[in-house]
């Protein structure tokens, strides 16, 4: 119980709203006038959202580079504001008010917004450096799960009323959690030798992520709703299977202490990824069902994954935290935008028919197999980024890194190895032989060069640097 109450804390509920707003809005029916449901494939509005949500998470990181969104304090209110109107005005041009620039202006604000409110939690994040996976795993669970069941059942204007105020929950939610933290504290970059050693791994999992991503958008936009046995609540079911599953990933923790394998979760979707293919080639309506869900839920895990992983990346000083929530869930958005796209293309030239489904399904399922193999090649890596701590083999080669950086002294990077090795400054001096003074002394124009404040925040700079990256 006391590990329950651990992980499901304000801030993990508050990113989990974020979530809810995604998904509910497009993919519970109930949300949806009463008449009938379109596919969020076929639905430009969802389309316009997502191409302004991934335009706005990549130029982020490009404008801010390593300032903070958060820098503005206007935007916390302002944010979530925009977001919530835009949702209404799609709301209404769905029901009351059929304005076509409406709906569209809605849409596009709507999506620009939601991209900035994803940053400035990702600021949070990065300033309170809280990189618990689970908590983030289990607070979208249990949110997502309990916001598709509540705008299931209530009426139709209670449902839209709902969603249109979880972005004002969530901005509420963020803002309480930055009263309550103490002075904000954000990691500082590692070395350039270091970070640069880690770009390419980094890619990798972000090209992954995404073509995987298309791959099950594609799948399940290509499912006409009306064939399937359950119809158009097989969207909300196949959100509600991805959020029971992250609520299963977590519980290896709360129950064992153990930590979230997220390597084994990434490649686990791959392969199912691929599975929701092949079912989807059967032809079998109850199969058809089945691909569905299980590709919708797959794209709904692997956009929590790829967001854990890279607030460990943050939290850990290998890219600012504008880069890392930028990156994380821009390549979602594009993801599905480009599977969405795809499967609309490919419809418009009549592509989608049975003989040449079957040829673009097995061609696609080779590429799933081919970034199976890519992924498990980089699963140490991510391991090793979500759990495992520096061996003391690496500290003397990033202590090197970390004098070149910061054009340490030779006498500065000594000490710093010996502090990264766990001496105290006493014991510095009785190895050096030279007074705990002068120890002191250097020690001070390390954290001044370094703009460090503590041993504690020295010696964490000194051990996040991990092995998969910085033996490259």
């Amino acid at each position: 119980m006391k590990r329950l109450r651990a992980n499901i804390t304000w801030e993990a509920c508050g990113l989990g709203l974020f979530w809810a707003w995604c998904y509910c809005l497009w993919f519970v029916p109930n949300l949806y006038s009463s008449g009938t449901v379109v596919s969020p494939g076929q639905n430009y509005s969802w389309l316009v959202v997502l191409g302004s949500a991934a335009v706005i998470q990549f130029a982020v990181p490009a404008c801010l580079k390593t300032r903070r969104l958060s820098s503005h304090p206007s935007l916390a209110y302002l944010v979530p504001t925009i977001t919530c109107v835009g949702t209404i005005c799609i709301e209404l041009t769905s029901t009351v008010l059929p304005l076509e620039w409406l709906y569209y202006l809605g849409a596009i604000a709507s999506g620009a917004s939601s991209a900035l409110l994803w940053h400035l939690w990702g600021d949070y994040y990065a300033a309170a450096r809280n990189d618990n996976a689970e908590s983030i795993a289990l607070g979208f669970g249990i949110v997502v799960l309990f916001s598709v069941v509540i705008t299931s059942i209530l009426p139709h204007v209670l449902s839209n009323a709902y969603v249109a105020a979880t972005p004002l929950a969530s901005g509420a939610i963020l803002a309480g959690v930055k009263m309550r933290a103490k002075k904000a504290n954000y990691p500082t970059l590692l070395p350039k030798a270091t970070r640069k050693t880690s770009r390419s791994a980094i890619a990798k999992v972000c090209m992954i992520a995404f073509a995987v991503c298309v791959i099950c958008t594609f799948t399940w936009a290509s499912i006409p709703l009306e064939t399937l046995p359950l119809k158009d609540d097989a969207m909300s079911i196949g959100v509600a299977v991805g959020a029971i599953f992250m609520i299963a990933a977590a519980l290896p923790k709360l129950l064992f202490d153990e930590p979230m394998p997220t390597a084994k979760i990434l490649s686990w979707m791959v392969f199912l990824a691929a599975v929701a293919l092949a079912l989807s080639l059967v032809g079998s309506e109850e199969l058809a069902s089945a691909s569905y869900i299980v590709s919708l839920a797959s794209s709904v895990v692997l956009d929590v994954l790829l967001a854990t992983y890279f607030v460990a990346l943050v939290v850990k000083g290998y890219v600012a935290s504008s880069t890392a929530f930028g990156y994380s869930e821009g390549f979602i958005c594009a993801g599905m935008l480009v599977g969405n796209m795809l499967r609309n293309g490919l419809a418009s030239y009549g592509l989608l028919e049975t003989d040449d489904m079957l040829s673009i399904g097995l061609l696609l399922i080779c590429v799933l197999f081919a970034l199976l193999i890519l992924l498990n090649e980089q699963r140490q890596g991510i391991h090793e980024i979500m759990t495992a701590p520096p061996v003391a083999s690496d500290i003397e080669r990033n202590c090197a890194a970390i004098a070149e950086e910061f054009s340490l002294s030779s006498r500065e990077f000594e000490i710093l190895v010996l502090l990264g090795q766990g001496h105290t400054a006493q014991s510095i001096a009785k190895r050096m032989v030279i007074s705990p003074l002068t120890v002191q002394t250097h020690i001070k124009h390390i954290y001044q060069k370094m703009d460090i404040h503590s041993r504690t925040e020295l010696l964490d700079y000194i051990n996040l640097q991990k092995t998969e990256f910085s033996s490259r």
